[in-house]
């Protein structure tokens, strides 16, 4: 609806009343495309196949805590578990992301209903080496950065 002002030929003084806010109407974009860019990443990566980008991805979010955690209170733990189940379909031999994957399906019931969770559940015996002939760095380093996390927060974080 539009509405002059008392100086009747002036355009510069007509106002348009319930027009959209374009910079809520930009910020609303910016969020969606940040939600679209966490929920997507890896999908998108891994459909391109391209190997230097498959091990950007896997060293620097598939097995990096604090990326994960990050991921899993953005979109939830469920698209976490996509993008590694994805990941597995081009490298299924890749053992610390199906060990990481696995604990986070494991873990995805009490992660789920709270994202705090996660680095105690991996603690607490989802992410484990026992059964495997050599250690592997990867989750050696996910396990310490969880410690860390836990400590932080004051939970102990110890097994």
């Amino acid at each position: 609806r539009l509405t002059r002002s008392s100086n009747k030929g002036d355009r510069a003084d007509m106002k348009c009343f319930n027009e959209p806010n374009i910079d809520d109407h930009l910020e609303s974009e910016a969020v969606d495309l940040a939600d679209y860019a966490w929920k997507h990443s890896i999908v998108h990566v891994c459909e391109g196949g391209e190997n230097g980008q498959l091990d950007t991805a896997r060293n620097d979010q598939l097995l990096n805590f604090d990326w994960q955690l990050t991921k899993i209170e953005k979109v939830g733990v469920v698209e976490v578990i996509r993008g590694g189940q994805m990941y597995l379909k081009l490298r299924p031999n890749d053992r610390p992301v199906r060990l990481v994957t696995h604990a986070q399906q494991l873990s995805a019931p009490a992660v789920d209903k709270d994202p705090r969770e996660y680095c105690s559940q991996l603690l607490g015996g989802r992410l484990t080496m026992i059964y495997e002939t050599e250690l592997f760095p990867e989750i050696v380093k996910v396990r310490e950065t969880a410690e860390h996390y836990c400590l932080s927060r004051g939970s102990g974080g110890k097994e």
